[in-house]
This record gives structure tokens, C-alpha cells and sequence, in this order.
């Protein structure tokens, strides 16, 4: 683990997951990584089925992950550097309210998955997967709803933190719009030919939460599971009413 990106979900987190790529760092674990490579790894420890995170952490290091982005790794930040401390800190930010406003939209957004529900009876992934990001934003922000008090508090205190933890030399605070400079210079690396990617916009066609609830494993387990069941009970009505019939 060579980078651990401790700013909060909308301060650039995909901006600074691609730059990372694009400066050579493999295995940039996001949050649709920590979901399709440790969904099991992660739910034991929200579901304090584990007494810490050491299974977590033997999953990323056998996967070779050499920086992580984004909750719920963000979250954890001190206890990603406790393992890895040579590890440097990067803590994105941007105007506590532009955050919550752009953490809200994507959080609405995501209600138009909200069927998702209904279908829990006929499939154990589907319960697995919203039992999943209800423990998640509970063990992270308190509650799945956004509450401009409550979670801009938590946002101030996350970054108070990180400043009290990570030492100054092993610390970036970064904003995305300025570009590569700092980013490279903290990093110790050549600045790219090319201009700082500028991801998940609120305009942009492919979206984190579209990401997260259509292309994860977990959740194309659950769309198998939830057609076989609808195949047996189509099934078991063509038998009953041919019973009953003939």
C-alpha cells in the first residue's frame, strides 16, 4: 500500500482513483473495488461478524492494492495507516456545502433503485447487498438519509481528523482544481502529458451509483437468483393450474 486517499465520498474521489492510475499506481481500489473484490471481507466486519479489519487488509495485500479511494477506505484511513505506515495521505476537500449539496444529489439519485426492496423475498444477494449499504452508511455517517447538520459535522470533524492524525510530512491537502502539481510533486512523480481527469461529474452518463447497483457481482448474483425464482414460480403456477384443469 503505497497511497491512501483519506478524503471524503464527492471531495474527487474518481478524479484522484484515475490519476493515481494514470501516474502508474496498480490496483486502485475505489469503492466499486472494495464491493466486487472484498464484499465479504467488508460485510463481516459491518456486521461485527470480525473483532477488526485483518481480513480486509490480508484481501488487499494477496490482490496487490497499492491505493485506496473513497469509502469506505476514507472512513478507515487511520486504521489503512496503522498497517501500512509508510504509506502517504492524501485528504481531498472542497466547500463543506457544495459537498453536502453534490453528496445529496447522489444519494437521491440512487432512490430510483429503491424497487430494489420488493425483490429481497426472491433473492438472498439482493438482501445481502441492501443490508450491505445500510450497515455501510450507518458505521460511516450515522444514517443512509442526508442531514445537512448532522453530516456536515462529521465532514469537519473527518478532516479535523486526519490532520491529527497523519504526520505533516506524510500529508497532502488537495483540492482537484489544482491539477497535477502538487498531486505529482507529494507523490514524487513526473506530471503527465495530458490534462487532470475530471470524473463523475454531475452531467457526466456514467454514474457511481449506476455503477455500484448494475455491474457488481453481488449484484448480477442477485439478478440470476431473483430469475430462477421467478422461473419456479411461473413454474409451480403452470403445474398448479394444470393440476386443476386437467
Amino acid at each position: 500500500m503505497k497511497v491512501i486517499c483519506a478524503g471524503a465520498p464527492k471531495t474527487g474521489t474518481k478524479s484522484v482513483a484515475k490519476a493515481l492510475r494514470i501516474l502508474g499506481y496498480d490496483q486502485v481500489f475505489d469503492v466499486e473495488e472494495s464491493m466486487e473484490f472484498a464484499f465479504d471481507e467488508w460485510e463481516d466486519m459491518f456486521e461485527s461478524r470480525v473483532p477488526n479489519m485483518d481480513k480486509i487488509f490480508e484481501s488487499y495485500e494477496a490482490q496487490n492494492v497499492e491505493a485506496v479511494v473513497d469509502m469506505p477506505h476514507s472512513h478507515f484511513f487511520e486504521q489503512f495507516l496503522n498497517r501500512w505506515p509508510d504509506a502517504k495521505v492524501i485528504l481531498m476537500m472542497r466547500d463543506e456545502d457544495s459537498w453536502f449539496k453534490s453528496f445529496e444529489n447522489m444519494v437521491n439519485e440512487s432512490q430510483k433503485y429503491s424497487f430494489m426492496g420488493y425483490l429481497t423475498p426472491f433473492s438472498k444477494s439482493m438482501r445481502r447487498l441492501i443490508n450491505f449499504t445500510m450497515q455501510f452508511s450507518k458505521v460511516t455517517l450515522g444514517s443512509y438519509v442526508p442531514h445537512p447538520f448532522t453530516w456536515k459535522i462529521w465532514y469537519r470533524r473527518h478532516n479535523a481528523y486526519v490532520k491529527l492524525v497523519v504526520p505533516e510530512e506524510k500529508l497532502l491537502t488537495f483540492s482537484v482544481t489544482e491539477g497535477w502539481a502538487p498531486l505529482c510533486k507529494f507523490l514524487g512523480k513526473p506530471i503527465p502529458d495530458e490534462d487532470f481527469p475530471t470524473e463523475n461529474r454531475a452531467t457526466s452518463k456514467s454514474k457511481i451509483v449506476d455503477r455500484l447497483l448494475q455491474d457488481t457481482k453481488i449484484v448480477k448474483k442477485a439478478q440470476r437468483e431473483i430469475l430462477i425464482s421467478f422461473a419456479l414460480i411461473v413454474l409451480a403456477i403452470s403445474i398448479a393450474v394444470g393440476y386443476f384443469v386437467f
